[in-house]
C-alpha cells in the first residue's frame, strides 16, 4: 500500500516491517523523511504488510510478487524511471525479506528440502509453479538499493532458545497455502522427512542461527547490480560493538560484507524512530536521489546533495565494494 497515488518519475520507497510488527512502526521515520522537500519530490512511501509468523521464504515471495504486480500495473511499458530505481528498507525480519529481492538463489533453498532435483519430485502442476516462484529466486530488476536495519542475517539469539521457539510455535498458525503444499508433498514423496510435522516452517524457527534457511540466505551475496546499506543497533550497556547486541540481534549477526556503508547506532532493536537512525536513512536516500537524477537526467541535483550525518556521535564505518 502507498500513502498517495503514484506520480510519474517518483521512486517507490518500500518499507518492510519486522516480526510481530506492522507498517505503523515506520510512522516517525516516514513522517520525518516525507517532510523533507528534497526527499518528498523524489520518493513516495510504500508499505508491505505480512504475517510475520509465516515461513520467511514464503513471506518474501509475497513481497516480490506484490512489487512485480505493482510495477506491471503502474508502468507496463517500462517508461517510468522512478519505478525502475526502487529502494526497499527492511527492519529485523523485514530485512531478510528485503534481501530476498536482491539475490540469486539457484537451487540452494530447494536443496534444504530435498536432495532430488526439483524436476524429479512428484507434485501437482499448480504446486510446482508455486514452489518454483517461492524457492528459486532472482533479483528484482527494478530494485536498485536495499537498506537493512537490525537484520538478523545469521539469526537471532532469542530464536536460538528452545523455550522461546517452542512457546511461540504453539501460537503460530501456518498459512493454508503452506500447509496444503506441505501435505501434498509428503503424500506424494514420503521420504521428504524435513517437512514432517512442519519442522522449521515458521519464521521464528527460520531465524534460529542453526536453521538451514538462515544459513543458506546469509551465504548469498546481494547482487552486484544492487547497492546495499546496513544500519545496526547495539545497546550501550552491551559492551564493545563487535561483541554487543540490540536485545534481539547480535552485531556479528547483523554485520555482512559487501555493503556500501555500515552505520552503528547505540540503540535498542526498535531503532526506527531514533533520530540518528532516521538521519542515516535520510543520508542514504539523498545519495540515492542524486544518483537517480544523474541516471534519469531529471530533477535538481543540487537539492539532492547529501548532507553530513548528525546525531550523538554514532559510530560509522563505510566500506566500498
Amino acid at each position: 500500500m502507498s500513502l498517495r497515488p503514484h506520480v510519474h518519475g517518483r521512486v517507490p520507497l518500500v518499507f518492510v516491517h519486522g516480526t510481530a510488527s506492522s507498517p505503523a512502526r515506520w510512522t516517525e521515520m516516514v513522517n520525518t523523511l516525507d517532510n523533507d522537500p528534497r526527499l518528498n519530490q523524489t520518493y513516495e512511501p510504500w508499505f508491505f504488510a505480512y504475517n510475520s509468523s509465516s515461513p520467511i521464504i514464503y513471506s518474501s515471495s509475497l513481497l516480490r510478487g506484490a512489487l512485480v504486480r505493482a510495477v506491471e500495473t503502474i508502468d507496463p511499458d517500462g517508461t517510468d524511471p522512478g519505478m525502475r530505481d526502487m529502494v526497499v528498507i527492511g527492519h529485523s525480519q523485514g530485512g531478510l525479506l528485503t534481501k530476498m529481492t536482491s539475490v540469486h538463489s539457484g537451487d540452494l533453498f530447494w536443496s534444504n528440502i530435498s536432495k532430488k532435483p526439483f524436476s524429479e519430485v512428484k507434485m501437482e502442476p499448480d504446486n510446482r509453479a508455486l514452489l518454483s516462484q517461492v524457492l528459486f529466486v532472482e533479483p528484482l530488476p527494478f530494485v536498485s538499493r536495499v537498506v537493512f536495519i537490525c537484520t538478523p542475517h545469521r539469526g537471532s539469539f532469542l530464536a536460538a532458545s528452545d523455550w522461546v521457539r517452542s512457546s511461540i510455535t504453539k501460537l503460530v498458525t501456518l498459512p493454508v497455502t503452506v500447509t496444503r503444499v506441505t501435505a501434498s508433498l509428503l503424500t506424494l514423496n514420503p521420504e521428504m522427512a524435513a517437512l514432517q510435522r512442519g519442522r522449521g516452517l515458521n519464521a521464528v524457527d527460520n531465524m534460529a542461527p542453526t536453521n538451514p534457511f538462515i544459513k543458506a540466505l546469509v551465504s548469498l551475496p546481494v547482487s552486484p547490480e544492487v547497492t546495499a546499506n546496513s544500519i545496526i543497533a547495539v545497546e550501550p550497556s552491551k559492551g564493545p560493538i563487535e561483541e554487543g547486541n540490540d536485545g534481539v540481534v547480535e552485531y556479528k549477526s547483523a554485520h555482512i560484507e559487501g555493503v556500501e556503508s555500515e552505520f552503528i547506532v547505540r540503540s535498542s532493536h526498535s531503532t526506527q524512530g531514533i533520530p540518528a537512525t532516521i538521519e542515516e536513512v535520510r543520508r542514504i536516500l539523498l545519495e540515492h536521489a542524486q544518483k537517480h537524477e544523474a541516471k534519469s537526467g531529471s530533477g535538481d541535483k543540487a537539492a539532492a546533495e547529501p548532507k553530513p550525518r548528525v546525531g550523538k556521535k554514532p559510530v560509522v564505518t563505510s566500506k566500498s565494494r
